[in-house]
């Protein structure tokens, strides 16, 4: 099998989820987040400021002024609704030097899209949108290549402990596999930051002999989940390729009786998959979907 790593978020970092081959306009896509091309040598070195492109500020606030006072689940799709359009950008946190915070709301890979889309929601305030950025995407809040949220898996679990996801919901067909997570230290030469023996021993570290429960929705399965499925809901693709959880993520929006995915593709950037069950199919290696809630935040904990 053929795969090539789509550097998620690089998440997922990105994400660090990988997909098989960038489909062509007509396929559905799976990737994942990315990893960096050009790595520090330290496994926590960091530049302290954060980097802003060029307009994220204003969209931003325009994004914030969709969405006040909506519940969640209205905001979230709103916002989704309203990057419809923007263009792909693919392993942009996986840029040459120290490890940075970057914020962008401009263009987007699958897991940026999904993860700026929580992190606006939450937020009161552009520097609460940073620190909510800089808390789901790096453990503990530690700006580092290593300490990126390399795995889907681990990314929702921080959400989860912050409080912006709800905890395991249960799905009608739901199943769960025990899966190890080791894609990064089993496929090294794919990923340029782990040339970097220091970075590669990190990842190799907290990879080793790990293993995971993962809660799905098998494809058989779907369709029966799918009414209990709410607007704002976030979605990934389970995915058969070993030591990987997911390959693509994104935004399920309810029309009436049908579920669409809201998500960035390569080649087409944020985009509106009609029926969410057809979409799904079509990706490469998909066994199910993984899907998660975001819930109501009252008050930002980053507020003064």
């Amino acid at each position: 099998m053929k795969l090539a790593v789509l550097l998620f978020f690089g998440l997922i970092s990105g994400c660090l989820v990988l997909v098989q081959q960038e489909p062509r306009p007509s396929q559905s896509l799976a990737l994942g987040r990315s990893v960096s091309d050009a790595a520090p040598s330290g496994s926590s070195a960091s530049i302290a400021e954060p980097h802003v492109v060029a307009g994220t500020r204003k969209r931003f606030e325009q994004a914030r002024s969709l969405i006040q006072s909506l519940p969640v689940n209205e905001a979230m799709p709103r916002l989704a609704e309203f990057f419809l359009g923007s263009p792909y950008l693919a392993m942009w946190l996986d840029q040459p030097g120290l490890e940075q915070l970057r914020l962008n709301l401009v263009s987007f890979d699958c897991m940026l899209f999904v993860e700026q889309l929580l992190a606006t929601v939450s937020a009161e305030s552009f520097e609460d949108f940073a620190e909510r950025t800089r808390q789901l995407r790096y453990r503990n809040g530690e700006v580092g290549y290593c300490t990126r949220q390399h795995y889907f898996h681990d990314w929702v679990s921080s959400a989860q402990a912050q409080g912006l996801l709800e905890q395991a919901p249960v799905w009608s067909g739901e199943a769960t596999r025990d899966l190890p997570l080791n894609f990064m230290s089993s496929h090294r030469a794919q990923y340029p930051a782990l040339q970097s023996q220091d970075l590669f021993d990190c990842i190799r570290a907290r990879e080793q002999g790990r293993r995971i429960k993962q809660h799905y929705v098998p494809l058989r399965d779907l369709e029966a989940a799918l009414p209990s499925v709410q607007s704002g809901d976030i979605f990934a693709v389970a995915t058969r390729v070993d030591g990987l959880d997911v390959s693509h993520t994104g935004l399920l929006v309810r029309e009436g009786s049908r579920v669409d995915a809201i998500h960035a593709a390569p080649g087409r950037g944020v985009m509106r998959s009609r029926s969410f069950a057809r979409y799904i199919r079509s990706v490469p290696d998909a066994i199910g979907a993984v899907i998660v809630r975001p819930r109501k935040i009252k008050q930002s904990p980053f507020q003064n």
